[in-house]
């Protein structure tokens, strides 16, 4: 498997390329993002489908750069994909037959089936896992629907609509809004209700902008656009506002000047399938076609899935920092135990466990930095980069949980991440079972701790001395009142309450 890897995606409206570099089995990073918007398809579709001269040129260009870019970075694979423009095109093989000749790398023309399959990859490995999904990519010449359910993708489907595409018909000659609106309903009138589903992940170019623009009016916490959701009620109003606008009303609806050209054209469609689809949540997925077929080549022996409970951002991080492999696993398995012994006085959920085992297997990476203040610096990289396969409300919790290790929290600890956070009652209960644990690993604990609460005492066993836990445990913040004994090889044992 090469080390690392350029993926380059040709749509109608842009050419990106990813490049992607493995951390070890499973766990990789992107190293480098590029972007051109060559507009293969410009005068395409007025033109019985063909690429045009100048289109073609201006897509050499950018991927002779690109081709450079990745030589340049050691990129050992490249695999490159075109999409709508170019798999309509009767005249592909003019781009293609080049691209060859100058840069010695190959065009694979996917269809629309294999443009949503690769989404849908992306998506199911790099979001949190939903029970039922549908995907909806919106690019310039088409856009794509693929069906999840159990991580199983069930379904697919291609329409030929896309930003592109209504901009070049219909906007750029001043077609009514209600003109657009009915031919985008009439084209999506046949999609089989099996895509209707209540979660919709948007994927592509003008989801992530409405994503970018819903997190600033909904004053959500955090900025990072992956994985954010939002209730489809609320938002439709904003999307059929954008939709039925004039180019000089964006600015004024906070539309950033480098989507003007297609924001329009996107929210008409998909306005359009939220409606048809009668999705209630839309989750926004910064993933797609680029990581889908990196994904399906490097796992390709597993049916293009993630091993079961692997998750990628917590490989990463582990990779990235080289944190102590035994220390996390005394840790998270000491916290479980916690949780269970203390689960009728906590009384917390149970999917509370996961973020609590994910906080102890990452509460060291910030000693990479400093050793002051380092559980300050992991909480931020958490925060940051705990990306795939958790919500927002997962990672703002790993990194709360993290934080305010032995520390009673209160509502001016947390105002500003208070909408993704637990009641404070079952916050504290939540950093007190991780504050406990971290005692004893800090202080040396190497031998296997039991726990055991009974008659209002929390009893922790060890046969290895446990000394110098004794004074921080007699300090610790307790969610309610109860006692510690600490039971080791010593010749006493003090009860602390």
């Amino acid at each position: 498997m090469a080390k690392r890897t350029a993926v380059i995606d040709i749509g109608s409206n842009s050419a990106r390329m990813a490049i992607y570099e493995k951390e070890s089995r499973f766990a990789f990073s992107l190293l480098n993002e590029i972007k051109s918007q060559v507009r293969i398809s410009e005068g395409a579709y007025e033109n019985k489908g063909n690429l045009q001269p100048f289109a073609i040129s201006r897509a050499l260009t950018a991927l002779g750069e690109f081709h450079k870019i990745a030589s340049n970075m050691k990129c050992r694979k490249l695999l490159c994909i075109a999409t709508s423009a170019v798999r309509d095109a009767p005249n592909a093989n003019v781009l293609i037959n080049e691209v060859k000749k100058r840069f010695g790398f190959d065009i694979k023309i996917i269809d629309g089936s294999k443009e949503a399959y690769y989404g849908a990859v992306a998506v199911r490995n790099m979001l949190p896992r939903y029970n039922e999904a549908t995907t909806i990519d919106i690019g310039g010449g088409s856009t794509e629907l693929a069906k999840i359910e159990n991580g199983t993708i069930v379904k697919t489907i291609s329409l030929n609509i896309g930003t592109v595409r209504l901009k070049e018909l219909f906007f750029d000659k001043k077609t009514s809004f209600d003109k657009i609106s009915d031919f985008v309903k009439k084209e999506i009138k046949t999609v089989d209700k099996e895509f209707n589903c209540e979660n919709l992940i948007g994927i592509g170019g003008t989801t992530r902008a409405l994503g970018k623009l819903f997190i600033t009016k909904s004053r959500h916490p955090l900025s990072t656009v992956h994985g954010f959701e939002y209730d489809s009620k609320w938002a439709l109003k904003y999307i059929h506002e954008i939709a039925s606008s004039g180019v000089l009303d964006l600015k004024r609806l906070g539309i950033k000047k480098d989507r003007y050209d297609t924001i329009r054209e996107g929210s008409v469609i998909f306005e359009a399938f939220i409606r048809k689809l009668n999705a209630k949540k839309i989750i926004t997925s910064g993933v797609g076609i680029r990581e889908g077929v990196y994904l399906s080549d490097i796992l390709r022996s597993s049916g293009a899935k993630f091993p079961h409970n692997f998750d990628l951002s917590l490989e990463l991080l582990k990779d990235k920092f080289g944190t102590d492999k035994k220390k996390s696993q005394f840790f998270a398995c000491h916290i479980e135990k916690l949780f269970w012994e203390l689960k009728p006085l906590h009384k917390l959920n149970d999917c509370f466990l996961r973020p609590l085992i994910v906080a102890a297997k990452l509460d060291s990476i910030g000693r990479n930095l400093s050793f002051y203040q380092d559980h300050l610096h992991s909480a931020y990289f958490v925060l940051n980069n705990l990306n795939y396969g958790f919500t927002h409300q997962e990672k703002t919790l790993v990194s709360t949980i993290i934080k305010f290790y032995n520390k009673k929290v209160t509502q001016n600890n947390i105002f500003l991440y208070e909408k993704l956070l637990p009641p404070l009652s079952e916050l504290n209960w939540l950093i007190f079972i991780f504050s406990l644990v971290k005692i004893f690993q800090d202080r040396g604990a190497i031998k296997p701790l039991s726990f055991v609460f009974s008659n209002g005492s929390l009893h922790i066993k060890s046969t290895e001395s446990l000394y110098l836990t004794k004074e921080p445990v007699k300090k610790i913040f307790k969610p309610e009142v109860f006692s510690i004994v600490i039971d080791d090889n010593q010749q006493f044992s003090i009860p602390y309450r």
